[in-house]
């Protein structure tokens, strides 16, 4: 009876027992007592430095499996840092600012669930080859099916029944009445949206490549269909939305250098899967035209600014990298490009980070030297916010340590791949798992000390992106070098 009412629950859940459902044994009793002190031991507060690295990756993928998939299997993107707990609507005031569109606690547990499923559904994949290990087959799995929910819930989503659509006042209804597939999104409430981005499809499609060559027929063959689908979607445009503000990537710059570098891959991936001839095609048609790989210092300097403000781009480099790297095996007759392209990225995303690699998230950099600044902190006045959420009205000195956490994979990856770069590249890598400790899995720290009050929320908050990128980076060098920590 114990394990069939514990099963499933999440750690973080109180259990409540009605007395009379139990005998009041002593062997009934330690039972209880140690199902519940197994859950309890499955805590990211014993991330210790002094521990191996590999017990480390072992208790964070523990962690990933038993605590951040949700009832329905999706996994959580960010959760409570202080509890390790999904948000709940008692962790956010009326003062607190955060995005419009979905609650807080939605946006924060659902926000890249599909890019996080896909880390670590490649992470699961090289552990496996590194260790041949049925555990990292079972949390593939799990990744894997938080993909197929995600991707099922556009399949079975039908516009008729939500209601009518309003914009600058005029109410209409949706004129879609076919389902729709092809299409990953951002899962707030556990259910369709029409949000998403480049990173939530590619990092989906590069998990479920590698996860080609290992995975079940069945499960070959939805994955198969995921790519044809995906493939023939987007092939019909760019077009991202998110919280009702619509992007065209390939017209959108400087975005459309590194965002269609992206799709340019996927469709090749998709190719490889399929051989669908007009996945080949695009994949060609876009490489005429994306596959230089510049930085965004070379974008802004090619548009004619001398400088610019860096935020998250810089941490766009683990796409660009891994990107590059899958190309160095499908496309080999262009190495010299996707070599020099990778590196210029990985140094890239070096701008504007501390000595304890936690990088500042609003630097100012010189387009030409590469040089940067932290900037002082300032807020618009209220009047000219163009969102309610303050963040995107300031410029604060505050950190963001999500560029580390993808430097684990990139620089396993520019150590493997370049062999002048290699000791650099292994030095920085050997670094970051040798501080690995919780706090490097929070979104943002303030050293200054300067965060205001509507935003202090966001200094309780755990990555998805870390716990999922630090598997990723340990697995990949695992897969490669028997040598790794």
């Amino acid at each position: 009876m114990y394990d069939r009412f514990l099963l499933g629950r999440p750690a973080h859940e109180t259990l409540v027992l009605n007395s009379t459902m139990l005998k009041p044994t002593l062997q009934t009793a330690l039972g209880l007592l140690l199902a519940l002190t197994a859950r309890a031991e499955v805590s990211l507060t014993a991330l210790d430095t002094a521990q191996p690295v590999a017990a480390r990756i072992d208790r964070i993928e523990q962690f990933l499996g038993e605590r951040y998939f949700d009832p329905q299997g999706l996994m959580y993107s960010h959760i409570n840092w202080r509890e390790e707990r999904p948000f709940t609507a008692a962790d956010f005031t009326a003062e607190d600012s955060t995005m419009p569109g979905p609650e807080a606690w939605e946006w924060m547990s659902y926000e890249n669930s599909p890019f996080i499923s896909g880390i670590l559904l490649t992470a699961q994949c090289y552990r496996y080859e590194a260790t041949h290990d049925s555990a990292a087959l079972a949390l593939a799995a799990k990744a894997f099916h938080s993909l197929d929910v995600n991707y099922r819930l556009t399949e079975e989503r039908d516009r008729a029944v939500e209601g009518p659509e309003q914009k600058a006042g005029f109410i209409g209804q949706s004129g879609s009445t076919t389902r729709a597939a092809g299409f990953f999104c951002k899962p707030y409430y556990g259910v369709a949206t029409d949000n998403t981005s480049t990173e939530q499809h590619f990092a989906p499609m590069v998990g479920l490549y590698r996860y080609y060559a290992i995975a079940d027929e069945p499960t070959r063959a939805r994955i198969a269909q995921m790519f044809s689908e995906v493939s023939r979607r987007w092939r019909g445009g760019y077009l991202i939305n998110y919280f009702g503000e619509p992007w065209d990537m390939e017209k959108s710059y400087p975005r459309a250098q590194r965002h269609m570098f992206l799709w340019m891959i996927m469709h090749r991936l998709a190719y490889e899967v399929t051989q669908d001839p007009e996945s080949l095609a695009e994949f060609n048609r876009l490489r005429s035209l994306y596959a230089n790989m510049p930085t965004p210092r070379e974008t802004e300097w090619g548009l004619g600014h001398p400088s610019y403000v860096s935020t998250e781009d810089r941490s766009f480099h683990v796409q660009m990298v891994i990107g590059a790297d899958l190309l160095l095996d499908l496309e080999p007759a262009d190495s010299a490009r996707w070599l020099r392209g990778m590196e210029a990225w990985w140094r890239y995303s070096q701008i504007g980070q501390r000595e304890d690699f936690a990088s500042y998230y609003f630097i100012r950099i010189d387009s030409l030297t590469g040089d940067w600044e932290k900037l002082p902190m300032s807020i618009k006045p209220r009047a000219l916010w163009k969102s309610p959420f303050m963040l995107h009205n300031a410029v604060l000195p505050i950190c963001w340590l999500g560029t580390q956490e993808r430097q684990t994979i990139t620089s396993a990856i520019i150590a493997r791949r370049i062999p002048r770069a290699a000791v650099e590249a292994r030095a920085r890598y050997h670094r970051i798992f040798a501080g690995l400790d919780k706090s490097h899995l929070k979104w943002f720290i303030d050293p200054d000390g300067v965060m205001p009050p509507p935003l202090q929320w966001m200094l309780n908050v755990m990555q998805g992106d870390g716990l999922a990128f630090y598997s990723l980076g340990y697995w990949y060098d695992r897969a490669q070098n028997a040598s790794a920590p």
